[in-house]
């Protein structure tokens, strides 16, 4: 009886040493490095992805993604002080930010923020640039604010609804603390900010880096399964091929919302109004 249970708790410490066991030394396969927008993508439908990075289907940019690439420039922009107007537009709510704005205005020139820098990890996490030989993730933060020698501060501007995406907004903001942990190893404090311009509204979360310890292995494992990939599986349904980049969905006026490069697509050869 004692042998069998000591059998047991072996058996239970081995799992729990596997499990615990971050591994950094794996050949990649087709997709060499992941971003969030790639791991979400992924996560929602491989075949997206290979069609994306390993085909290389061009894809154009809808009406919304081109405004929030004008909002974010222009934001950035301001804050620089090469411009002198917010890029305002008939949906956003920049009333609501003014004081926000003005601060960032202050801490840049101040010498505090960093802007839309290129970060990249390696497979232990490592920080390393883009055109680094063993670069294995990306992140580009709209804004990082040193606050001081333990806390910083992560903005990220959001276009759009923020209502439905709370959770994989609040995934990013825990890839972006995960990639600023190991960039700044003497930051203890992180707090992630995503500004909803069009509700004019925030949502915070903050971490301290024993949390962001015990989070990395899942993350870890979550981009290594793509980047590991060799058989991308299509999830063709309703929900997930409504909005994809490569389908054949269209809106009520008829206008595709992809370019119809799956053959998977749930909605190819429906008349789908």
């Amino acid at each position: 009886m004692n042998a069998l249970s000591d059998a047991l708790k072996q058996a239970k410490q081995t799992r729990e040493d596997e499990r615990g066991a971050m591994v950094v030394d794996f050949p990649t396969a087709a997709v060499k490095a992941w971003s969030f927008s790639t791991l979400k993508k992924f996560e929602n439908c491989q075949w997206a992805v290979k069609l994306g990075k390993v085909d290389k289907i061009p894809v154009e940019s809808g009406e919304a993604a081109q405004r929030g690439t004008v909002i974010h420039d222009g934001c950035e922009a301001w804050v620089r002080g090469d411009v002198e107007e917010l890029p305002a537009d008939n949906r956003t709510k920049f009333d609501q930010f003014s004081a926000d704005f003005s601060s960032l205005r202050e801490d840049y020139r101040e010498g505090k923020i960093t802007m839309e820098e290129n970060w990249g990890i390696r497979k232990d996490w490592s920080p390393c640039d883009w055109d680094d030989d063993e670069l294995w993730g990306r992140a580009k933060l709209d804004v990082f604010i040193r606050e001081n020698e333990n806390s910083c501060r992560i903005i990220d501007y959001k276009t759009g609804q923020k209502f439905g995406n709370e959770m994989k907004h609040a995934d990013q903001g825990l890839s972006y603390a995960l990639h600023t942990m190991h960039r700044y190893p003497e930051i203890d404090v992180f707090k992630v900010e995503f500004w909803y311009l069009d509700d004019g509204t925030k949502m915070v979360r903050t971490f301290n880096r024993r949390q962001l310890s015990m989070l990395l292995l899942r993350y870890h494992n979550r981009a290594k399964k793509l980047t590991t990939t060799k058989d991308f599986i299509p999830t063709a349904n309703a929900h997930t091929c409504r909005f994809c980049e490569y389908g054949c969905n269209t809106n009520r006026d008829g206008k595709a919302y992809g370019n119809g490069a799956c053959g998977f697509d749930h909605y190819r050869g429906l008349d789908v109004a």
